[in-house]
């Protein structure tokens, strides 16, 4: 079948090669391609390249390669025609018999002509914005805290007050009343349809510009308190929102290793500016399929950061399972005190947002969480009903993620670890006494803590005990994490100093119920004996004190061991040196703390 010209650019244009190919295998941005493991041959390392720029891919190991007709063909075994079909019902269009190829190559002059129209539009807002009247759009990002730099980076604009500003300017240019309208530049009035205005007035503008480069679709905030804060092109022949992500045109190129996903286009701008420049946002609070089939295309974990409203809420707990079903890797970062990014960067800084992402919960926790607080986990009721939702949720898990979440489940509702597995549907093998309570069929005898585990707790105690004294002991000059020979105690210590420094409210019990196994009953058993600690700063000087006497005994009982194995003379007296060295310490902290140690 001979394929007009015209449709098979649309065909083309509809069915981006990194989208179709990111469909089959996982594609990393390295130096301007993108790169994934070959599907048509045993790739030990990624050698198939996609360009998005040409529309093309290459296999330097077995050399195949084409358009994405040919990749189709290839992947799924078709011929050239069944392809075609294949991506033509990808992108809902018909066969070349059943349309007209004139009616294409109008429709590709009309889009055309929008792309050039809004290019125009960008330039006019950005020159206004830069002009004598925008000077109050001016003063508004300054008291946002957005450079002149950033806003050219982003090409921001601002739209005059005046009703046809725009449209005067477009048309003297050449471009029709027709082709505005269909740009949602400028719509009709509401009495005489004759007449035409801006749809822009008035407004910041921050113009929204697809992967590929070009000016689609503009965003328009009022610098008020005019309702609705914010107006956004519709949809059009070149712009759907649910097929396209703000700032995705700024990770061209980039080689990264996640996304952060925002809500608004303030608050990517100001992560960009602080130096994070993995941030984009989708255009509207919920995400689409659409939309994390083109995030995939640069990575595969997408850091969820949206507001703290119930409306930023369930939109996240919506995109998880999008996410997730685009095989991406989703994270939530918890903002304190529901702040938006673009606030909490402003005030505390890249390096505290830095420390909020790494430590993001995973999407199945910010639903669990999300559950507790909605069931009301305060009452008997309450628990019940979290628990058996949260086992509903459990049981779509595979074995060995669903074992990660069944400590909180049981901590947050008070129900065994066995009857929260068999709520999941997961056998629980009897118990040998059958007279023994089903409470108690996971009890196991506590391991006795050593002089130095029993130190370590204590320490971590004081620490816990408020972040006032728990910033005064970490920053102390005796202080250091390898104090803690305990791995988990070093970490979670090491997580609530950096929780401290950011913010004065840290929710512990919260950072418990994450831990499992041996860590959560090491750290737990710290935080119960804080509330005994008086003066948690000088009891820490003590314990730090007696930690480092312990350390030097143990290393003069190796060094007496040495001693006795020395095969030479010289040997032996650098060793018994070093011994009396080591002594001479051990009997001065003895002295400067008495009966302690």
């Amino acid at each position: 079948m001979a394929l007009p010209e015209a449709w098979l650019n649309e065909l083309m244009s509809k069915n981006d090669i990194a989208s179709v190919v990111s469909e089959y295998i996982q594609l990393t941005p390295r130096g301007g391609r993108l790169w994934g493991h070959c599907p048509f041959h045993a790739d030990k390392k990624p050698s198939l390249s996609v360009t998005p720029d040409k529309q093309l891919f290459h296999c330097f190991s077995c050399k195949a390669g084409g358009s994405v007709i040919q990749f189709i063909m290839q992947v799924e075994n078709l011929s050239y025609i069944d392809a075609i079909r294949n991506l033509a019902q990808r992108a809902g269009m018909d066969m070349p018999d059943e349309i007209d190829d004139k009616k294409l190559l109008e429709q590709k002059r009309r889009r055309e002509l929008i792309y050039q129209a809004n290019r125009e539009a960008a330039l006019f807002y950005c020159k206004a914005l830069f002009s004598s009247d925008g000077g109050g759009a001016r003063r508004y990002l300054e008291k946002r805290g957005v450079s002149a730099e950033t806003a050219k980076r982003f090409g921001l604009g601002f739209s005059p007050d005046g009703f046809d500003g725009l449209y005067k300017h477009l048309t003297a240019l050449g471009y029709s009343r027709d082709t505005l309208i269909d740009a949602g530049l400028v719509i009709p009035g509401r009495k005489d349809p004759s007449q035409s205005f801006d749809f822009f007035r008035g407004r910041l503008m921050f113009p929204v510009i697809s992967a590929s480069g070009r000016v689609i679709a503009f965003g328009g905030r009022t610098m008020g308190n005019d309702e609705p804060k914010y107006i956004n092109t519709g949809d059009t022949p070149v712009y759907n929102k649910r097929e396209n992500i703000y700032g995705i045109n700024l990770l061209k190129g980039k080689k990264i290793d996640d996304i952060i996903m925002v809500e608004g286009y303030m608050d990517v701008i100001a992560l960009h500016q602080y130096g994070i420049d993995n941030a984009v946002a989708s255009l509207g609070t919920a995400l689409t399929s659409q939309q994390a089939r083109l995030l995939k295309r640069y990575a595969s974990k997408v850091y969820y950061a949206y507001d703290g409203d119930e409306a930023g809420q369930k939109a996240m707990l919506r995109g998880i399972d999008i996410l997730s079903s685009a095989e991406i890797e989703p994270r939530v970062i918890v903002i304190p005190d529901g702040n938006d990014p673009d606030e909490y960067i402003r005030g505390f800084g890249s390096d505290s947002f830095l420390i909020l992402k790494d430590s993001s919960i995973t999407g199945v926790r910010f639903k669990l969480e999300r559950m507790a607080k909605l069931s009301g986990i305060d009452t008997p009721d309450g628990r019940d009903k979290f628990a058996k939702e949260a086992c509903a949720l459990l049981a779509t898990l595979d074995p060995v993620e669903r074992d990660r979440y069944i400590p909180y489940v049981s901590e947050t509702s008070g129900i065994i670890k066995e009857t929260i597995r068999e709520q999941c549907g997961i056998p629980v093998r009897a118990a040998a006494n059958k007279t023994v309570h089903a409470r108690y069929n996971n009890y196991k005898k506590p391991k006795a803590d050593n002089e130095r585990i029993g130190c370590e707790k204590k320490l971590l105690s004081c620490i816990m005990t408020s972040p006032d004294a728990g910033n005064s002991i970490g920053r102390g000059k005796n202080f250091s994490l390898s104090l803690f020979s305990s791995k988990n105690m070093r970490s979670f210590c090491a997580r609530l100093l950096a929780m401290y420094s950011t913010s004065t409210r840290v929710d512990i019990p919260l950072m418990l119920a994450e831990l499992e196994g041996d860590a959560s009953d090491e750290v737990s058993s710290a935080y119960a004996a804080a509330d005994d600690i008086a003066d948690p700063v000088s009891c820490a000087e003590d314990i730090i004190a007696k930690l480092k006497f312990i350390s030097l005994k143990a290393e003069l009982s190796e060094l007496s061991e040495k001693a006795k194995a020395a095969d030479s003379p010289d040997k032996k007296a650098d060793i018994i040196k070093e011994y009396s060295t080591k002594y001479a310490l051990l009997q001065t902290l003895s002295k400067q703390h008495g009966e302690l140690i």
